[in-house]
């Protein structure tokens, strides 16, 4: 197997909201729409999210994104009127989560400061 990329999936149940709410959270719109219901942002060539809408399974997603200034991401969703409940520190790495609004997990890690 020779995995290159990949595209991590939330699904929601209102995509208008969620369109709105990860377009503050990344600061800019999806990149595509690739089909009803499915958006996507693209954050490098093999890396990306996709939001799904799907009603029966929306809110029960979680996604993880490595972000090397967690500092700069919470001035970042402090902007953007996030809530987020501070930067933690875990074991070997910091990380900063948000719910969004249909309780979807979105944290971010960083390198321990």
């Amino acid at each position: 197997m020779a995995i290159n990329g990949v595209l991590a999936q939330i699904t929601v149940s209102d995509l208008a909201q969620a369109t709105e709410y990860y377009g503050r959270l990344f600061g800019r719109g999806p990149d595509e729409n690739p089909m009803p219901g499915l958006l996507e942002w693209h954050f490098t060539s093999e890396a990306g999210l996709q939001l799904w809408a799907d009603s029966s399974r929306s809110g029960k997603s979680t996604v993880v994104f490595n972000d090397d200034d967690l500092e700069s991401v919470a001035r970042r969703l402090d902007a953007a009127k996030i809530e987020h409940g501070g930067i933690e520190d875990a074991t070997h790495f910091q990380i900063l989560q948000v719910l969004d609004p249909e309780g979807n997990h979105v944290v971010f890690t960083g390198a321990s400061s």
